[in-house]
């Protein structure tokens, strides 16, 4: 059986929010109740997907030695069971630990505030990571009409703040995936927003690869995105518009090499040259790999 040694609570936000220190009703006790872990079914609407294990590891072995410090949260359902609000961990920790009870606080949430409660449990804790977050924030948005306004108010952050993470939500999955493995921060992850999703895709990977700094990243969709003006030595070549036909095959350049690709046609409107800029030994070597190939 758990040891139960309550104190502390769920942090500040949750319980001022929910007065989970306060009975709702006569018959329902303010102190934590002993309930059989198998009665307790998963948080349907749990934001986190990742559950480290070695940070479960240590919680296993804190409570071994403390016991539950912190009751988890319920709320009742049929038949004698309950539905878990907030406390993922240490009902998976005890479960490990071949407990058979855990102490918890029964109240009777909405499915609202079962998603608010386990939202703001992990954000106190900085269990989530970004794409988690944005997750969080917009099944908020979508499933239960929350302004991001509102939803900033309920998690103690700015709105611009929300809607930049669920902005990120936007990049590709493969992204996103790099964001959740922590294999790039946020700040690599927001300049990729202005870049084409194949472009996104390969510069998120030179990220790892090279382990770019955000500045760098900044600088490499930068040269994407703006059209530079043309050296003085060829201006006179590019002063002719382009064929739409070269536009195209431009932009499919640059989305190939994921560099900076400019196509310029001479002013007599016969050849012209192809410019392709690298940053790096690596980057030539990666790029020169595309072309050598087609030589042999």
């Amino acid at each position: 059986m758990a040891k139960v040694q309550t104190k502390g609570g769920l942090g500040p936000g949750i319980e001022k929010l929910f007065n989970l220190n306060e009975p709702v009703s006569a018959g329902e006790a303010a102190a934590p109740a002993e309930i059989r872990i198998d009665q307790i079914s998963s948080n349907a609407y749990q934001p986190r997907r990742e559950f480290d294990e070695n940070k479960l590891t240590e919680l296993m072995e804190s409570i071994r030695e403390h016991g539950v410090v912190q009751p988890v949260v319920v709320r009742a359902k049929e038949g004698g069971a309950y539905e878990l609000v907030a406390g993922e961990r240490r009902v998976r920790a005890c479960r490990r630990l071949g407990y058979e009870r855990v102490p918890a606080i029964v109240r009777d949430f909405t499915d609202g505030q079962m998603m608010e409660v386990a939202l703001i449990e992990n954000l106190q804790r900085e269990d989530l990571n970004p794409v988690e977050e944005a997750l969080a924030y917009q099944r908020l948005a979508r499933e239960f009409g929350l302004t991001q306004e509102q939803i900033a108010q309920k998690v103690s952050k700015s709105r611009s703040l929300v809607a930049n993470m669920m902005r990120l939500l936007n990049l590709p999955q493969e992204v996103l995936d790099a964001l959740a493995k922590d294999e790039m921060t946020v700040g690599h992850a927001r300049p990729l927003l202005s870049l084409a999703p194949e472009q996104a895709v390969l510069l998120a990977g030179r990220v790892k690869v090279e382990g770019l700094s955000v500045r760098e990243v900044e600088e490499r969709v930068k040269d994407l995105t703006v059209e530079k003006k043309p050296n003085k030595s060829i201006k006179k070549e590019a002063e002719k518009t382009l064929d739409p036909n070269l536009k195209d095959l431009e932009g499919q350049l640059r989305s190939a090499c994921g560099t900076k690709v400019e196509i310029i046609e001479a002013a007599h409107g016969k050849g012209g040259r192809i410019m392709i800029e690298f940053y790096s030994a690596d980057d030539l070597d990666r790029i020169a790999g595309y072309f050598l190939p087609l030589a042999r």
